[in-house]
């Protein structure tokens, strides 16, 4: 599996690598995990947002608002988007 759209992400606390994209190049990624009660203080709106397994970081799940737009499976390697 390749890049996918984030709104297809699961959301069952397993982790996946997350990242976006700029000009179709992957920029920086993370492994994390969807935490359905996670809160960020720099997000006190937002309940459940992705999380780091060892919940050193959180990335706000809106992707509208700088949160991730895509995903892929731990077992991969990074590659560009496909356009």
């Amino acid at each position: 599996m390749s890049w996918q759209p984030i709104e297809t992400a699961p959301k069952t606390g397993r982790a996946i690598r997350l990242s976006w994209f700029d000009d179709g190049k992957l920029q920086e990624w993370f492994n994390m995990q969807w935490g359905h009660i996670q809160q960020n203080g720099l997000f006190p709106e937002n309940t459940g947002m992705w999380v780091a397994p060892d919940g050193s970081m959180t990335w706000n799940g809106d992707a509208e608002d700088g949160g991730p737009t895509h995903w892929q499976e731990l077992d991969e390697d990074p590659k560009p988007l496909e356009q």
